[in-house]
C-alpha cells in the first residue's frame, strides 16, 4: 500500500467514484465548492444522467448504488429513435433488462459523498482551491490558496471540462464548438411514459425525452443557433407547447416544472491523459455531444479503470510512474475515441441539410431497426 495519498482535484461524480474505488492507497479529494451534507429535497434536479448497466454495476461494487433513493430512480426499458423523414429505430435490452437508469445529478453526488465519507482511507477537503501543483514520477505537491501544502503519490484531475489542474499541467486540448445550445427541463405529462426513452433527430436539433418517476420526464434539446434563439424567447407555457408538438403529442399535455436551463455544446479532447505524476479523468479529459447520454458513463469507466490499473501495478512501480499511467491511457483510448467519434459523427450527419443525406440517414435508421443482430449490438454497446 502506498503511504502517500492519491491527490484528487475535483469532488464531483467521477472524482468521488474514483476515491471510492481506489483500494491500494489512501485518497484525498479537494473540491472548490463547500460540501453540502444535507439530503436533496423533493424538488426534481434539472441535471439528469442515464446510467448504463455497466455504470450501475460499478456503483454497486463501490457501495454507492444502495445510497440512492430507489423511488427517484427510473429504469428505461425501451428506446425509440426517430429521424426527420420517417426513419425509426426501436429497441429494448437483450433479455428484458433495463437499457439504463435515470438518476438525478444531485442525488447521485450525495450518494457518492455518503459512501466516500464512510471510508477510512478517503478524506474530503472542501472548500479547497488550488494555487499551484508540481507533479513528477516521484509524486506530486499541491499548494492550496490558503497556503497549505499537500503531498501525494499521484495527482488525478477530475475537476471538469474547465479543469484547473489540466491547465496547470500544461495539457493541450482540441475543442470543437458545435454552435448548438442544450436546453434541459423537467415536465409533468398527461400520459404515462411507460419507461420509454425517446429521441427525435431533426435538421435543426436533437430532442431527447428521459422518463422519470410517475408521469414526469426530463428533456435535453440540442438546438441549432436559430432554433435556440426561438426557444429562449418562449414563456413557460409556450415552451411546453413547443416540446409537446416536437414530440408529436405522444404523452399528451405537458407542464414545465421550472424554467429550462441551457448551456453551449462543445466536444473536448485532451491530447494526453497521462504524464509523470498525474492523470486526467472524466470531463477534464473529454466531453461529448449529449445526444447519446454517455458522457458520465465514460467518466465512470475512466475511474474504474484507473483504480484497477493502480491496484495492479508491481511492487517496484510507483503510482506516478509514466509506465503505470500510460497503461491506463492505453486501456481507455479505444473506448473514448469510439464514443467521441460516434457522437460527433451522428451530430454532423443529422445537421446536414442535403436531401440525399437526409434520405440516407433515415434509411439507415430503418435498416438498423430491421436487422436484429445490428440492433442487438447497438443495445449492448449502449449498455456498457
Amino acid at each position: 500500500m502506498t503511504h502517500e495519498p492519491i491527490i484528487v482535484v475535483g469532488g464531483g461524480l467521477v472524482g468521488l467514484a474514483f476515491a471510492c474505488a481506489a483500494k491500494e492507497s489512501p485518497v484525498k479529494v479537494f473540491e472548490s465548492h463547500a460540501a453540502d451534507l444535507n439530503a436533496p429535497g423533493d424538488t426534481w434536479d434539472a441535471r439528469l444522467f442515464a446510467l448504463s448497466p455497466g455504470t450501475r454495476r460499478f456503483l454497486a461494487e463501490i457501495g454507492a448504488w444502495d445510497k440512492l433513493d430507489a423511488r427517484r430512480v427510473t429504469a428505461v426499458g425501451r428506446m425509440v429513435v426517430t429521424g426527420d423523414a420517417g426513419g425509426e429505430l426501436d429497441f429494448t435490452a437483450p433479455g428484458g433488462d433495463a437499457l439504463a437508469w435515470i438518476v438525478e445529478g444531485n442525488r447521485l453526488l450525495h450518494a457518492l459523498g455518503l459512501r466516500a465519507r464512510e471510508l477510512a482511507d478517503v478524506l474530503l477537503v472542501a472548500p479547497a482551491s488550488g494555487e499551484s501543483i508540481r507533479a513528477d514520477a516521484a509524486g506530486c505537491e499541491l499548494q492550496l490558496k490558503d497556503g497549505t501544502v499537500h503531498r501525494g503519490a499521484v495527482a488525478v484531475a477530475a475537476d471538469g471540462s474547465g479543469s484547473w489542474l489540466r491547465e496547470q499541467l500544461g495539457v493541450a486540448v482540441d475543442c470543437d464548438d458545435y454552435e448548438e445550445t442544450a436546453f434541459v427541463a423537467n415536465f409533468e405529462c398527461e400520459r404515462a411514459h411507460q419507461g420509454i426513452a425517446r429521441q427525435w433527430f431533426g435538421g435543426d436539433g436533437i430532442l431527447a425525452w428521459l422518463p422519470l418517476a410517475g408521469r414526469r420526464i426530463s428533456i435535453v434539446w440540442s438546438a441549432s443557433a436559430a432554433l435556440a434563439a426561438e426557444l429562449a424567447a418562449l414563456g413557460p407555457a409556450e415552451f411546453a407547447g413547443r416540446v409537446e408538438v416536437a414530440g408529436h403529442g405522444v404523452l399528451g399535455a405537458m407542464r414545465l416544472d421550472l424554467p429550462a436551463s441551457r448551456f453551449p455544446l462543445r466536444r473536448l479532447r485532451a491530447r494526453s491523459l497521462a504524464m509523470p505524476g498525474a492523470v486526467l479523468l472524466g470531463d477534464a479529459a473529454h466531453t461529448l455531444h449529449p445526444l447519446a447520454g454517455q458522457g458520465v458513463n465514460l467518466g465512470f469507466r475512466d475511474a474504474q479503470v484507473l483504480a484497477a490499473t493502480l491496484a495492479a501495478r508491481s511492487p517496484l512501480e510507483r503510482p506516478g510512474d509514466l509506465a503505470v499511467l500510460r497503461r491506463h491511457e492505453r486501456a481507455r483510448r479505444e473506448d473514448i475515441a469510439a464514443m467521441s467519434i460516434t457522437t460527433h459523427g451522428l451530430d454532423r450527419l443529422f445537421s446536414a441539410q442535403s436531401p440525399v443525406v437526409r434520405r440516407m440517414r433515415n434509411a439507415g435508421l430503418s435498416l438498423a431497426d430491421r436487422l436484429a443482430p445490428l440492433k442487438g449490438a447497438l443495445a449492448r454497446h449502449a449498455m456498457q
